[in-house]
């Protein structure tokens, strides 16, 4: 295995966030024990913010403003309690996928041009995914800062927590209170990795194989024994024909292995983004009217900003990766066109490569999408969707708003 991607940062950090979560490689019978009891303690944890979200609910549901607020968190709770279960049923395959880009991947059997490739990829996936990060990051700490910043100056029976327990209990009273923070800072920490992991390597995956077919596009392109017509007679030199098909067999067999990887990340993610699909623009919506209609303290207008910010930016890097994919594998039936055919004599192999450069385009004509189960293929497109809809959501909680105040 290459160590290559180990400088990448993107890697890294999500490899560290999956870590947290307990979804990474194990080798020995004890790290496979120990991933297994993280990803139970996740879930416990999801469980618990869930179940504290949900009498929230039902002890604020006549007032919209924070039941609009509760029903944002407990959204995202039951996506991160989703897509958790949903790779953790798929790990094998999800694992599976890992290995193949750290050894098909990311190795140094590059030219100069394919390197460059993979050095654009490499800097659009540390943007895509520390920006992301950042601003998932910042949602949670300033959500657990903001109880210590509006405790200061109050009695220690008015403290307020991170979020209210609606339990016949003298939490505001120590150690209870401190007990109870802590235990609930843990949760939504736990919770914020939860949120970001899977879409952090779902984002790296889907770039990956987009530079892939960016790769072998430059490959079929510029078969060095077709373009070097100068040094050879094709016309006299069957050996040199047969040299190009089977460099040419080489590319065929690459695109098989790309739709192959891409199938099987279709299979893992489908549900999942068919679930992100259907949450985006409430989500937003919801999170939206908090932020901008809703009379609240500066700490926790800040929280509702950054978390406002991380999901328009998870949503854009989930709609871009899949769109870079279809949009990479599709070139590949232009790279086969303007390959330089046409040099190749009308001999056995000069034949077999023209039939095998039909299919290939005519594969190629065919994206390889990632499909909300089946339903529809996620494009850029779907983020102007969501968005409109999360505006059109938004315009109509602002007018029932207004109609209430008058």
């Amino acid at each position: 295995m290459s160590s290559k991607h180990h400088k990448d940062i993107s890697f890294r950090l999500s490899a560290f966030f999956l870590k947290v979560v307990g979804l990474w490689l194990s080798t020995t019978r004890v790290e496979k024990w120990l991933r297994n009891a993280v990803v139970v303690y996740s879930i416990l944890t999801i469980i618990f913010s869930m179940w504290m979200q949900s009498r929230g609910l039902y002890f604020s549901w006549g007032d919209f403003s924070i039941s609009s607020y509760i029903a944002c968190n407990l959204l995202g709770l039951i996506m991160d309690l989703f897509k958790i279960v949903i790779v953790f049923i798929h790990k094998e395959k999800f694992f599976g996928l890992i290995v193949h880009m750290q050894k098909n991947f990311w190795h140094f059997n590059y030219d100069q041009y394919e390197n460059s490739i993979l050095a654009d990829t490499k800097r659009m996936c540390i943007y895509f995914v520390c920006v992301f990060s950042f601003f998932s990051q910042v949602t949670i700490f300033s959500y657990i800062m903001s109880p210590i910043i509006s405790n200061i100056g109050r009695n220690v029976s008015e403290r307020v927590l991170i979020f209210n327990m609606h339990l016949d209990l003298p939490l505001s009273i120590s150690p209870y209170y401190e007990i109870t923070y802590l235990i609930q800072a843990l949760s939504l920490y736990q919770v914020g990795v939860c949120y970001l992991c899977i879409d952090d390597i779902f984002c790296i995956m889907c770039l990956h194989v987009a530079s892939q077919c960016r790769i072998l596009q430059y490959r079929i392109a510029n078969v060095p024994t077709l373009k070097d017509k100068d040094k050879h007679d094709l016309d006299a030199n069957e050996d040199a024909s047969n040299k190009c098909y089977v460099i040419f067999k080489n590319c065929i067999q690459q695109h098989q292995t790309l739709i192959e990887f891409s199938t099987t990340l279709e299979e893992i993610f489908t549900i999942i983004v068919l679930g992100q699909v259907l949450t985006f623009s409430i989500l937003i919506c919801f999170v939206g009217y908090q932020t901008l209609l809703v009379e609240l303290t500066l700490s926790w207008r800040i929280s509702l900003v950054c978390f406002l910010t991380t999901n328009i930016w998870q949503l854009w890097i989930f709609t871009y990766s899949c769109d870079f994919i279809s949009r990479e594998s599709m070139n590949i039936a232009n790279a086969a066109y303007t390959a330089p055919w046409i040099y190749l004599p009308m001999d056995r192999f000069g034949k077999l490569l023209r039939k095998d450069l039909q299919i290939v385009m005519m594969r190629s004509r065919r994206a390889c999408y990632l499909t909300a189960c089946g339903f529809f293929p996620i494009s850029l497109e779907t983020f102007t969707k969501i968005m409109s809809s999360a505006m059109s959501y938004f315009t109509i909680l602002k007018q029932r708003t207004m109609d209430t105040a008058e």
